[in-house]
C-alpha cells in the first residue's frame, strides 16, 4: 500500500501550493532540507510522527499522505482510522479498532517501518488474544522488541511454528527464546529440521549442548548437517574422537567433513591407514583432501585391492600425474584394461587421442 514516490509527490505538491522551500518545510517539522529533498524525491520516507505533524501542517489526513491521493476510497475508511489513530500515537483506540476489525491488522504492518518501537509494543500489548498468525509475525518482528516478540510467539506458538517463520523471527529474539526452541529439539517436540534455521543465531554453549546430546545419542546425527558450520575446532575434534564410539558413528563424517582442519582430516586418514577407518568411509573425506594425499591413497588402494571399482571414487580429486600414471601403467599392461572405463572422463583429449592411437597401432601389428 505506502508508497513512497506517491507519498513524497503529494508532500512536494502541498508544500508548493504554500509556496514554500524545501527549506521552510523543513524548520517547520524539525529537519534538515536534505530530509526533504529525498522524502519528495521517494528515497526514503518521513516516520509516521513526522508523518502526522506534516498532515496536521497542511490540514490533510496522514491515510491521504499514505495512499498518495487527495482522498481515500469510501471502503476505506476503517483503514483510514487506523492509520489517523497510529499517527497520533492512539495506542487504545488503534488496538480497539484492530480487535474490531481483525483484518486492520494490515494498517498495523504496513505502518510498522515508520513508527516508533514503543508506539508498536503498545499496540500489540493491547491486542490480548488477537489471533495474530505466522505471516503477521514475520512481517512484525523486526519492528517490535525482543520481549514483546517472545510474546507473541508464546501465543503462536502454542500452534506450533513452521521452520520458516522460526528462521524469519530468530534474528529478533533474545538468546534464551533461541535456546527455548534448542531445548525443544532436543527433547523431540521439534525435528532436527528447525535448527537448520536457528544456528545462526545460537550461543556457543547451546551448541555444544546439542553435540553433546548427538554423542550420547539422545539426538539423531543428522543434527550435525545444520550445526558442523558453526562448530569450533576443538569441537570438531571432539567429535573426531568419538567417531565409532557408542551411538556416533563414521557415517558423521558426511556432515563434518566440509568443515574439518587440515590437521584433523590428516588424523582421518592416518585411521584409514591403522585400519580404523573403512575406505567407503574414507571416500567421504576425498574432496576435502590434498591432491598429494589423495593420490598416495589411491596407491595404497591399488596395492591391496587390483580392482577399480574399488578406487574410482577417488579418481576426481587426483592429481592430473596421478591419472597420467595410471594410464601409463594400463597401456604397459600392469594394470588391466578394465581401468581405462573409469580413468577416461579424467584424461584430456591429447591423452585419449594418444590411446586410440597406440591402440589402432598395436591392433594393425596384430595383423
Amino acid at each position: 500500500m505506502i508508497n513512497p514516490r506517491r507519498t513524497g509527490a503529494i508532500i512536494s505538491d502541498l508544500r508548493k501550493q504554500r509556496d514554500w522551500t524545501q527549506s521552510q518545510l523543513a524548520e517547520q517539522v524539525n529537519v534538515t532540507h536534505q530530509a526533504v529533498s529525498r522524502w519528495e524525491s521517494g528515497v526514503t520516507f518521513p516516520d509516521l510522527a513526522i508523518l502526522a505533524k506534516i498532515a496536521r501542517l497542511f490540514d490533510a489526513k496522514v491515510d491521504d499522505l499514505l495512499n498518495g491521493e487527495p482522498t481515500s476510497p469510501a471502503g476505506a475508511q476503517p483503514y483510514r482510522e487506523v492509520v489517523n489513530h497510529l499517527a497520533a500515537g492512539k495506542v487504545e483506540e488503534s488496538s480497539r479498532l484492530i480487535k474490531a476489525l481483525p483484518e486492520q491488522v494490515e494498517a498495523l504492518i504496513d505502518l510498522a517501518p515508520l513508527a516508533q518501537p514503543s508506539l508498536m509494543k503498545g499496540v500489540v500489548m493491547n491486542l490480548q488474544n488477537f489471533p495474530f498468525k505466522e505471516e503477521h509475525l514475520e512481517a512484525l518482528a523486526p519492528f517490535l522488541d525482543s520481549d514483546t516478540l517472545r510474546m507473541l510467539v508464546e501465543r503462536a506458538s502454542r500452534g506450533m511454528l513452521s521452520e520458516e517463520t522460526v528462521g524469519a523471527i530468530a534474528p529478533h529474539l533474545k538468546s534464551e527464546d533461541l535456546d527455548r526452541f534448542a531445548n525443544q529439539v532436543i527433547e523431540g517436540s521439534l525435528s532436527a529440521g528447525y535448527l537448520e534455521e536457528l544456528a545462526p543465531f545460537l550461543r556457543r554453549e547451546t551448541l555444544d549442548r546439542i553435540v553433546d546430546q548427538i554423542g550420547q545419542g539422545s539426538l539423531g546425527y543428522e543434527a550435525l548437517e545444520y550445526i558442523a558450520p558453526r562448530l569450533g575446532t576443538e569441537t570438531l575434534d571432539r567429535l573426531v574422537d568419538q567417531l565409532g564410539q557408542g551411538p556416533l558413528g563414521y557415517e558423521v563424517l558426511e556432515f563434518l567433513a566440509p568443515h574439518l582442519s587440515k590437521n584433523t582430516l590428516s588424523r582421518l586418514v592416518a585411521h584409514y591407514k591403522d585400519g580404523k577407518l573403512e575406505f567407503d568411509q574414507l571416500v567421504e573425506l576425498a574432496p576435502y583432501l590434498d591432491k598429494a594425499t589423495v593420490d598416495e591413497l589411491i596407491e595404497s588402494r591399488i596395492a591391496a585391492v587390483d580392482n577399480p571399482g574399488e578406487v574410482e571414487e577417488l579418481f576426481p580429486f587426483a592429481s592430473k600425474e596421478e591419472i597420467g600414471s595410471l594410464l601409463g601403467r594400463m597401456m604397459e599392461g600392469s594394470l588391466g584394461e578394465e581401468w581405462l572405463s573409469e580413468l577416461a572422463p579424467f584424461l584430456d583429449r591429447r591423452a585419449l587421442n594418444e590411446l586410440v592411437r597406440q591402440k589402432i597401432a598395436g591392433e594393425k601389428k596384430e595383423e
